[in-house]
């Protein structure tokens, strides 16, 4: 991400789909996203990929700790259009839990923000698979007191992994459970356009997105004969290992988790990659651009978390964080953040007519920077007189020019850079 610039940081290109070397993390992690796709109807890399990344974040629970305390916890959402691969993922990662007797710490969903705070009380190290991504962002427009109550509590168990989190009081206590160190990941997926069309700058500002990890397959994804296969051996092994010591805590209350170290080299790339992106980010601040600053400041600390599971993944039994590890957890935490940048341009707004606007700027911009007037109208599913209105605007903006090539063609160019 360019730290030079800070003027076109909200003219951020899109950084397209994930490469395949961003989607695979040695060990664990390889070993159940492949497992996924044998599996799977409609094998979906990205989702696979997600997927065993959160079932690892999950597993590790409170086991496993940075050199400087820090846990693993993730909230990763996966964005794929209908039909695409979705429900694989969660299936791959609830037969694993059943098959180390951890079934009950992955539920497909809650009802509320207290059910959620029961569930974290019974299961401390809990991933929560849902498929409602796109709800935990429309409660951020004046959703209704239910969903801004479940807001609330993910954003508290996040805070709150490296203390505790102290239960609401109920009838005839007469003080509150604490429960010591939650553990909750977040596995959400969701429809792209439905979760990019509920952004606002609340949402962005609030903790909640600058906390997730985002990881779209926005392909066509074509159907496979599906392979009837028992999970990796290695995979059920590592889980049961780390899902017995979550049980010897959670009977004992004594932690001894496993500190991933650090080697020199790897320590210095995070202290520059914080240094860049604190630099960034106040960059950003003083500017005055806020929504942007709040993804930026966070990504320092999603590369760290996924820095640290690379290790773990690598070598479950005496984790090292590698150079290797850093660069992709950099590389990864940099595409989610410009990603999230380059569609908050086209759907963060004042109103329904700036959001119009700002949609037929990403149109555009999707489009290779020219379409049609006639296709932008259809696309847009308005009337012509409300596309004449925003056309006149972005012209007058110099944000647009026209040029009719006759009565009825009009084509429609962008100038800004998206």
């Amino acid at each position: 991400m360019d730290t030079n610039n800070t003027d076109n940081i909200l003219q951020v290109k899109d950084p397209g789909t994930m490469g395949n070397e961003l989607l695979s993390v040695p060990g664990f992690v390889n070993e159940l996203k492949n497992y996924t796709l044998a599996v799977s109807p409609r094998p979906n890399p990205p989702l696979a990929f997600a997927g065993a990344l959160a079932m690892l974040a999950h597993l590790t629970g409170r086991s496993y700790v940075d050199e400087k305390g820090g846990h693993t916890n993730l909230y990763l959402a996966a964005l794929a259009p209908t039909a695409m691969g979705k429900e694989e993922p969660r299936d791959t990662n609830k037969k694993l839990a059943a098959a180390v007797g951890a079934l009950g710490s992955v539920p497909d969903a809650v009802a509320s923000g207290e059910g959620l705070e029961d569930a974290v009380a019974a299961s401390p190290s809990l991933l929560l698979q849902t498929d409602e991504a796109d709800a935990l962002l429309t409660v951020m427009r004046g959703g209704d007191s239910r969903a801004s109550k479940m807001n609330e509590m993910v954003l508290r168990f996040f805070s709150e992994s490296k203390s505790g989190h102290a239960m609401r009081l109920k009838a005839g206590q007469g003080r509150p459970t604490v429960i010591p160190l939650p553990h909750l990941t977040l596995f959400a997926t969701g429809i792209p356009k439905f979760v990019y069309g509920a952004l606002t700058s609340k949402a962005l500002e609030n903790g909640l997105l600058g906390r997730c990890l985002f990881v779209e397959s926005d392909e066509f994804r074509r159907l496979q004969d599906p392979e009837n296969l028992p999970l990796p051996p290695a995979c059920v092994e590592t889980a049961a290992m780390m899902v017995e010591k979550e049980k010897r805590f959670n009977e004992t209350y004594v932690l001894d988790p496993v500190i991933v170290t650090e080697t020199d080299e790897a320590r210095q790339l995070l202290r520059e990659l914080r240094v860049k992106t604190d630099d960034l980010s106040e960059k950003l601040f003083t500017a005055d651009m806020r929504t942007s600053a709040a993804l930026c400041c966070r990504l320092y600390e999603k590369a760290k978390k996924l820095a640290v599971l690379w290790a773990i993944s690598e070598n479950p039994s005496a984790p090292v964080m590698t150079p290797d590890a850093v660069r992709w957890a950099a590389a990864f935490a940099t595409h989610v953040t410009k990603k999230m940048l380059y569609e908050a341009q086209f759907n963060i707004a004042e109103g329904n007519f700036d959001r119009l606007k700002k949609r037929a700027i990403g149109l555009l911009a999707r489009n290779g920077g020219q379409m049609e007037q006639s296709a932008l109208l259809r696309s847009l599913h308005i009337d012509a007189g409300t596309l004449k209105r925003i056309v006149l605007t972005l012209h007058m903006s110099d944000q647009i020019e026209e040029e009719r090539i006759d009565r009825r063609k009009v084509i429609i160019t962008l100038k800004t850079a998206a």
